[in-house]
Formats: structure tokens, sequence, C-alpha cells
């Protein structure tokens, strides 16, 4: 009989198997430091250390790949390679039971640790597939049907260390879903081996190099991939989810049956672990994709939950817990038998009372919104969520885009001055005359307003064009979340739906808007203040994923700087044959120099050649021609001038990051030239100081050669005497 070996942690138990040997024992250095943080309670909220184990390990964010499946309360849950716990915590407050199968009794430890308070949770080390026949098999060595969900976003890579041939990751897969219950739904999840971000420059996550993923290393998969392992483990029914920007942190993920619009896909650097390159603006390539119903093939991650759909099913969510966890919040679409509904679901108990005021708030938004024929969308409680009526047409931000598109700039500003007219006269009725709170200064800061404002004293903060849509049964507000009972200017309003509408959409930007509609410079000031203190309200202290990337990431090269340095070793001939010179008649070569820093450059004249200029680089430099020739029935040395400094013996210095050497006596007829000089670029500031030493020394020279300075000099050789 197998010896049990029980660790407790809390109200967790880690159980391991002493048959498996010290190799459990074995942990990674980072292991060590997050058991500690989780002992001294860290937060990562706080994001106050900037290590990239540290967030993979301990970030709230890593909850959102699976936090929102429909686990019910009597379910029972495998999470087969559990890893620290990262993804637990959103399955234990809605499953009856849990078990937590990991390898690594580090991780386990650490797994225990973080949710030491759970009850329905245990946690057993060692090899996974052993413990899960240990856990599940009955008499016969025959799996025991008895979980409702598996939860294996690493399948394949366990696959990988268990299993031989080419068909491992389907032998894996049929294996685990072999101890699904009828009815249950296993959870798989991979890395799109095309995924726009290596295409983009980012390093594939499992080597490390850039391009591997495309060039066929394993470890990613393609979607035409998964679906074929997918086939081949007799998994048929089966739902595709896009994480979205990847499935570490994802924010929303999206679905066949509800995919991305044009412009959503705007948050991609994510290369915490290390540098990456940009090759292109990923947002603009997505729309393209998107527009060609191709988004799917280049999705950065897969989530596939296999396993019958349901009456409901969820078909997108978006995360809203990137801030203080009293707004915390995701947004399910759900699909209904004839219809959808969305739907706001607290992420913690800290955020329910958030998210049960919107009943509130409807009730008290209806009346004031009616008397203009504006609606305000259902809102219905379900269990600790808020679901409100889907609501079909098109909102007044498509509307201004459309125009945008169309270039119809006066359309454009007229539908904004009517917004104006319609948010004045809706707050009319209930505008009385500005004066700060308590809860406004707690809100917003405390303003120096430069003169009297009126306002509602119960706002919708969020009266913006993407909330306002426009149906066939008239205009409604379709998302009023971020109303408090908290008196602002109707100005405040009017500017935050236009900034929120002006920022990135710079063809609109230089229309003069907010002057048209009477803000003023200085109020656009006032107003950013009091929304920079907004948003830090809406954090308490919380470190956005953005935040966490400027301390964390590793360098982000963009091509822009790539193709600078790669210019570094080539120079630019422009020829002149009759019409001056410029940059159609230009052309690039090579300047690699020798292992004595010379650089030998043959360049070849076309017909017609009358006049050549060489520019050496494109920064500040200093420039040492040795040789320069024509050749015409044997060789002739070129006479040529600069826009730099001449050095004498050490060449010519250029402050200019447009250095360039003009030949002056090339004669029509010449086929080849031979150029051999010396570059070494210098820093601006250094080729300032030389050029400011150089002006000094040629002064003192001019002084010396002064009649005076002679003079001065005989009357010394006097004196000394």
């Amino acid at each position: 009989m197998e010896s049990v070996i029980e660790e407790r942690y809390g109200k967790v138990t880690v159980h391991y198997f002493e048959e498996d040997g010290v190799e459990l024992q074995k942990a990674r250095p980072e292991d060590v430091r997050i058991g500690e943080l989780l002992e001294e309670g860290y937060d990562c909220r706080k994001g106050t250390i900037s290590f990239w184990p540290v967030l993979y390990h301990l970030s709230h964010l890593r909850e959102n790949l699976t936090e929102w499946l429909p686990i019910q309360k009597e379910d029972t849950v495998l999470e087969f390679g559990a890893d620290s716990g990262q993804l637990t915590g959103g399955f234990l407050k809605k499953a009856e039971q849990m078990f937590c199968l990991e390898e690594s009794i580090a991780r386990c430890r650490m797994l225990a640790k973080r949710h030491r308070e759970a009850e329905n949770l245990t946690v057993y080390a060692g090899d996974p597939w052993k413990n899960l026949r240990r856990l599940s098999e009955g008499e016969n060595r025959e799996p025991v049907r008895q979980y409702d969900w598996i939860i294996a976003p690493n399948l394949f890579y366990l696959a990988t260390l268990s299993f031989s041939g080419a068909h491992r990751e389907a032998e894996a897969l049929a294996l685990l879903k072999s101890y699904l219950r009828p009815g249950g739904h296993l959870v798989i999840a991979a890395d799109n081996r095309f995924g726009l971000k290596y295409w983009a420059g980012a390093m594939e996550p499992h080597t490390g190099r850039y391009f591997d993923s495309l060039e066929g290393e394993k470890g990613t998969y393609s979607k035409r991939e998964l679906e074929k392992i997918l086939q081949e483990s007799g998994c048929q029914d089966v739902v595709f989810y896009y994480p979205y920007p990847e499935r570490w942190f994802p924010m929303a993920l999206y679905s066949d049956e509800w995919l991305p619009k044009a412009g959503e896909l705007n948050r991609n650097l994510r290369n915490f672990e290390g540098e990456r390159l940009v090759l292109f603006e990923e947002e603009k390539v997505y729309d393209k994709l998107i527009a060609d119903g191709r988004f799917s093939e280049f999705s950065n991650a897969y989530l596939c939950v296999i396993g019958p759909k349901t009456k409901e099913q969820t078909v997108f969510v978006k995360y809203s817990n990137d801030r203080a966890k009293e707004f915390a919040l995701r947004t399910d679409i759900v699909k209904k038998i004839t219809d959808y509904k969305v739907c706001k679901i607290p992420i913690g108990e800290e955020a329910r009372a958030h998210v049960q005021r919107m009943k509130h708030w409807e009730e008290v938004l209806t009346p004031l919104y009616q008397r203009h024929q504006i609606g305000v969308n259902r809102c219905v409680l379900e269990g600790d969520g808020a679901c409100f009526e889907y609501l079909k047409g098109s909102t007044l931000e498509e509307r201004l885009d459309t125009l945008r598109r169309q270039k119809d700039y006066a359309g454009l500003t007229s539908e904004i001055l009517r917004f104006q007219r319609l948010l004045t006269e809706t707050l009319a009725s209930e505008a009385i005359p500005f004066v700060k709170s308590e809860t406004f200064v707690q809100m917003f800061g405390n303003p120096e307003f430069t003169k009297a404002y009126k306002g509602a004293p119960c706002n919708n903060l969020d009266w913006i064009f993407g909330n306002l849509m426009e149906t066939e049964d008239g205009l409604w507000m379709i998302d009023y979340e971020w109303t408090f009972e908290v008196q602002v200017p109707i100005e405040y309003l009017l500017w935050r739906a236009l900034s929120l509408y002006l920022y990135g959409r710079e063809d609109v930007s230089g229309l003069g808007i907010m002057t048209q509609v009477g803000i003023s410079k200085e109020e656009e000031r006032i107003f950013e203040e009091m929304e920079h203190h907004f948003q830090l309200w809406l954090l308490q202290g919380t470190v956005t994923i953005g935040a966490q990337y400027l301390a964390t990431a590793g360098r982000t090269i963009m091509l822009e700087d790539m193709l600078k340095t790669a210019k570094k070793e080539r120079v630019q001939v422009y020829l002149d044959r009759g019409e001056g010179f410029s940059e159609a008649d230009s052309f690039w070569m090579d300047a690699e120099p020798d292992k004595k820093g010379i650089i030998h450059m043959e360049l070849a004249l076309p017909a017609g050649t009358k006049g050549l200029r060489i520019d050496p680089a494109e920064t500040t430099c200093l420039i040492k021609i040795k040789r320069l020739l024509g050749e015409l029935n044997g060789s002739y040395p070129l006479e040529y001038l600069h826009n730099g400094r001449e050095l004498e013996e050490e060449g010519i210095l250029y402050t200019t990051s447009d250095p360039n050497i003009t030949v002056t006596n090339l004669v029509c007829g010449t086929a080849r030239v031979y150029l051999e000089m010396t570059v070494q670029e210098l820093y601006p500031d250094t080729a300032y100081a030389c050029m400011n030493l150089l002006n000094r020394v040629r002064a003192a020279e001019r002084l010396y050669q002064t009649g005076a300075f002679r003079m001065l000099k005989k009357i010394k050789r006097l004196l000394k005497k």
C-alpha cells in the first residue's frame, strides 16, 4: 500500500506519495520568493514589485481566463496541472468540491498558501497522471466518471512529458475526457502558432526566440491543428474562445458567435517576460483581418470548452477588474434561444453592492430621461448579477464614425451639437447652481473653477456617444453603470463624452469641436484634472496592468529604431542627370568597414551622370576620406565640397544629421568612382563640443597672427631681459 504524506496549510491539505521520491522536492529559484510573498500576504494589485514571475504567479487578472465558466455550486472540479493556483480561485467560490493536481510540491504549497481558507479544496503533488489514476480509478483500474469540469489549460505541454508518438496530444485529451461525468466539460488552452503578435515581433514564449512559432517549433498550435487533435480524440462538441490580448492576462474573450469589431483590439503590448520587436501596428492589421473574416486564424491564443452546449451560452466576456475591488466586474453577453442578454457580474463580494445598485439607477433615471424620449435599458437582478435587454441598433458613436469615413465633417459637427442640446435639455429640469460637495472633492479633487456652472444632483457620468443607441423604438441609454449621487457641471459631462470620442481620432481633432460647443482651453485643463482624479478614485490604489507593463516589461524595439541602426552601415548615393539631386534618383549601398575600419566602395555610374553626392551617414560624425577617384581612360582625383568642418589631417567634422560630400569635377562619361573612407559616428553633444573646441583653436590661431599679438611677444621678451 502506498504511503501518503500530508501537509496542512490553513484549511487546505497537500497530499503526496512517499513512493514518488525526491523529485517532488525540486523547486525553481523563483518559487522560494513567491512563497515568501504569499506568507507575507503580498497584494499584486499594489504593484510594488516589478518582477515578471511575481506578476505571472500573483496577478488577480490570471483568473480572467476561466473565472467566467458556468460552474454550478453542486459541481466537482478537477484542475489538472494547477501550477501555483493562478486560476484556482475562480472555481473555489463556485464549486462544491475541487481537486488540484500539480507535479511540483513547491507549487502545490504555494497554491495551498494562497487559498488556505478554502474548505472545498484538496491538493495532490506529484506526477498528475499517476495521481489522476490513484484518485479516479475503480477496482479494475477503469476510469470513474466523477468530474463535472476538468480544467487543463496546459494539457498539451504535460502530454509531451508523459506521452510519445505523433498523436500524444490527442491521446492525453482522450484519456482526460474519459474521467468526465456525462454532460461534463473539459477546458484546454493553447497559444496560436500563427498568433498576430508573433508576426509583429513577439518572442515565442516556450523557447524565448523570435519566429520559432511561425517556423514550426512545437509548443504552439494553429486552429486547424487544434481541430485535428480534437477530432482524433473524439471531441465533437467544442466551442472556441479567443482570449485577448493573450491568455496570461486576458481582458476579453470572443467567440465565433461574437467576434471583435474594428477598433476594439488596441492593447497589444504584453511582453512582460522579455523584449519584443514591433514590426507593424497590430491594431490596424487586426482591423483588416476582422474585415476579411480571418480574426480567428490570428488570435494570439485559444480556449476550448469541450462538452454539450447549454440553453444559455456565453458568447462574449469582458473584464473590468483592473480597478478597485468595489468596482470590479465582468460583462457577459449570453445567447438565449431567440436573442441575447447582457449581464454584469461582480468579481467578489466587494463589488456586489455596485452591481445591485444598477437596478436603482434604472428607476432613478427613467422618469428623467423619458421626458425627452430617451429610454433607459431595462435591468433585472439575477442572483448577484444585473442583466439588461440586448438592444439592436447603432450607437451615436457608430453614426459619428460613419460620417468620419465619408469625410462629412459638417454632418459630424452637426450631430455633436445635437448631442449637446439633448444632454443640456435632459438635465435642465434638474439642474441647480453647482456647489462642490464633500463627495465631489473625494471623486474629482478640488479644482478651481473660473466661472459658475449648473448641474443635476444625480448624474450618469457615462453619458457618452457609445452608450446612446438609436433603435426602431427610439433612443436608448444602454449603460449607466457610472451613476452617482454627486453634482457635476453639465459642461464636464459634455467634455467627457467629446474627449473620449476624440481620443485617437486624429482626423477630427483639428476641427475645433471643443470651441464650437463652448468649452475653453482653461475649462479643458480643469476637466482633465477632474477626470484624472476620478480615474484614480476608481482605482483606489490598484496598479493597472498597463502600469505594470511599463514597470516590468522587457525592451520594446520599434521598427523605426531597427531601420536607423541598419542604416548605420549604409551610404546613400545621389545622382544628378541634369535635374539636380533628388530622393527619386538615389540608391543605398552597403558600407561595412574592413578590420582597419576603412570602407571600400566602388560606384558604377549610369550613362548621363553629371553630378554625384554621397551621404556617408544619417547622424553627426567624423569622416576621413582616404581616396576618391574617378575612372575615365584611367583614374583621376575627384574634388569635392562638404557641409562639415575640416580638421586638417583628422578629417571632416559634421554637426548635422545630414552630412554630405558633393563631387565638383566629375567628368561626363566617368564610368566608375572609387571611394575609401572611415566613418566614426558621434553623439551630437560630442560633435558640438569638438566643433566648439575647434572654433576656439582657430580663434587662437588668428590671434597669434595679429600685429598686436606679435608686438606683445616682443615686449614680453624685452621685459625678461
